[in-house]
């Protein structure tokens, strides 16, 4: 059984509908009485026009006309709807009986493009004016009768309502009855839709069972986040209660998260790991496609958690996502203009793939912006591997970059390692302090930019990687390049997009709402501290010479030495940072220098070698960070095993 649902703003507004469908069944068998007949049932519905943007339907096609028809299509998605032409047959009847009853005066048609195209061309056959109005909602009815009236137009040929205000105002007013023909048109129309919306339906369902006894769960969501496929397996997985979900909004059904975030991406995705309320989910995604043309999105996922099998792959992907990112550009608390310019600035840098070079002093937050950007860009999902060039000796660097073999060294892991390249693979390389990698690292650098591909260490094979590359530093490249301590190719390569980072000294009103942020979470937690108007105008007074980073230690400082008081001004010049980290230490050397004639480089190495190279404890014994360490062993030439 077809069910047809006729919608009209009135009963009986189509003339005698049910005798003219009954006909219309009678011609039908007839037609096919040696086939099997498809059973039809007419059903009227008065609805007012107003109203059908509320209105819930269950059936195989609806029928109407005009403006009720293009509502009805506006509103509904699920059921198709099927408009009964008004044809010029039954627009030459309606304006005979208008110069019958009115004469030849000027007539407006007013109704739906669909209803009344053309209808000028008609005036000479009738023999009086005519001037059309198109009527795109309800609620323009009244003001187009009163366009029309002003016109000169001195009779309405419309529909329901519209005929009723113009009989109001005192025009003459008729309504565009539809014919036989018409409704008969409509009514076959109708069938061949409804047949063809059963045919699919009936294949919808046995897809949907098939894919109701699959193993993983399946939802397919259009451009608009309408779910047209949700299996069994995937309400059993996400616990999701029985009902009908086929056409409903994901954002409905699925819960806020990065599960419901990936579906409806633009990303595909391989065996992507994602939490899910107390779940993990392995999830494989990809864009549905017809004749090249996107249409949606499906993902297919499973619960891995007690997955024997899986356990391994799950381990080293779950050990990979260590190369993720913290930092938004939310994160990056500011009120300065100058870094509101910068924000925006790199927010537009993230929607392309071209590397960029972010220059800015010490502990101004080169890698917070890089972080921000990664997030901000279409490769979020995938790695941030991060590397600060100037930490690490040569050799040990090229190494950790791009990878080597079994056997291509003393001391190689069995296996081979993969490199911080291969890591980053679809997702960002962070390259900080650039300028201070050596020129056979610039050289091999200059490669991957170039050729997008690396080779590992000992061996002679190449590797395809798709990274972006945000390097950083805090020293002019240009100048080094005038130098020749930096290649000069590797530096266009590298600041495709520059990005330069404000010094703190440069944005003075952020140091306020920095130290509040500072003091309430240090080191030991979110705190309840309180400091002074005044205590905030001295730190934002002072130079900070490294940065942001420099005051957040200091209010580190303050937030341990005064956890019960009022944080002040005395207390601020008490413990005031005016000397950075490297300048104390110097002082320091100096101090040495007088008393016991050691020079800076004798220091280090002495210290070097009481701790048997070990860096991290000789930074620690000369009271410097590795990174200042590594500089003053680069500056004075000092081997290293």
């Amino acid at each position: 059984m077809i069910q047809i649902k006729l919608v009209v703003p009135i009963k009986g507004y189509i003339t005698d509908a049910f005798e003219r469908f009954e006909n219309f069944i009678l011609l039908e068998e007839m037609e096919n009485k040696n086939n099997e007949s498809v059973k039809f049932e007419l059903e009227e519905v008065v609805v007012a026009a107003d109203q059908i943007g509320k209105l819930k339907l269950d059936a195989d096609v609806i029928i109407s006309r005009g403006l009720v028809t293009k509502l009805l299509k506006e509103s509904n998605e699920n059921i198709p709807v099927v408009d009964i032409p008004v044809q010029g047959i039954d627009l030459i009847r309606c304006l005979y009986d208008c110069k019958a009853r009115f004469g030849r005066k000027k007539v407006a048609v007013i109704g739906a493009s669909n209803m009344i195209y053309g209808v000028e061309n008609l005036a000479d056959i009738v023999d009086f004016p005519i001037q059309s109005y198109i009527l795109n909602d309800i609620e323009s009815s009244a003001s187009l009768v009163d366009l029309a009236a002003n016109d000169g137009c001195e009779v309405v040929l419309s529909g329901l309502s519209t005929c009723k205000y113009a009989d109001e105002i005192g025009l003459g007013a008729i309504l565009v009855e539809t014919g036989k023909e018409s409704f008969r048109q409509a009514l076959i129309e109708a069938k061949r839709v409804a047949l063809v919306s059963r045919r699919e339906q009936e294949k919808a369902e046995r897809y949907q069972t098939l894919l109701n006894y699959a193993y993983e769960g399946v939802i397919a969501v259009d451009l608009n986040g309408q779910v047209s496929v949700f299996n069994t397996a995937a309400r059993e997985i996400l616990s999701i209660s029985k009902g009908s979900l086929i056409g409903n909004s994901i954002y409905d059904i699925v819960k806020q998260g990065k599960f419901r975030n990936m579906l409806l991406s633009d990303d595909e995705y391989q065996e992507d790991i994602v939490a899910y309320k107390s779940i993990q989910l392995s999830v494989k995604k990809v864009g549905v496609f017809l004749k090249s043309k996107k249409v949606g999105d499906m993902v297919a996922f499973q619960d891995i958690t007690g997955i024997q099998e899986m356990e391994g792959k799950i381990r080293k992907k779950i050990h990979l996502r260590g190369h993720v990112t913290k930092y938004t550009f939310d994160d990056i608390l500011f009120r300065s203009s100058e870094i509101k310019k910068t924000i925006e600035m790199a927010k537009r840098y993230s929607e392309v793939d071209s590397n960029i070079l972010i220059i800015g002093e010490t502990g101004t937050g080169k890698e917070i912006f890089a972080q921000s950007i990664h997030n901000q860009s279409k490769r979020k999902n995938n790695p941030f591997v991060a590397i600060n060039c100037a930490a690490l000796p040569e050799d040990l660097l090229e190494s950790e970059l791009f990878g080597y073999v079994e056997g291509a060294f003393t001391g190689a892991m069995k296996g081979g390692k993969p490199g911080f390249f291969e890591l980053a693979h679809r997702g960002t390389i962070f390259l900080d302090e650039i300028g201070e990698i050596s020129p056979k690292l610039q050289s091999r650098l200059l490669r991957v930019l170039q050729e997008r591909e690396i080779m590992r260490i000992g061996d002679d094979k190449v590797i395809p990687v798709d990274v972006r590359i945000i390097a950083a530093t805090n020293k002019n490249l240009i100048q080094m390049v005038k130098s020749t301590d930096f290649r000069e190719d590797l530096y266009y390569r590298l600041s495709v997009l520059d990005l330069v980072l404000p010094p703190l000294r440069e944005r003075r009103e952020d140091i306020p709402l920095l130290v509040n942020a500072f003091i309430q979470n240090g080191i030991s937690g979110p705190k309840h501290i309180m400091i002074t108007d005044a205590a905030k105008k001295k730190l934002s007074e002072e130079n900070w010479e490294g940065n942001v980073r420099q005051l957040q230690n200091f209010c580190e400082r303050l937030s341990v030495l005064y956890k019960d008081k009022i944080i002040d001004v005395y207390d601020i010049e008490k413990y005031f940072p005016n000397k950075s980290e490297e300048k104390i230490w110097l002082n320091q050397e100096v101090e040495g220098n007088l008393s016991h004639g050691v020079s800076e480089r004798e220091r280090i190495l002495q210290t070097l070698k009481e701790v048997n190279y070990n860096m991290g404890k000789a930074a620690s014994k000369l009271g410097i960070s590795r990174t200042t360490l590594w500089r003053k062993i680069k500056k004075w030439d000092i081997e290293t095993k």
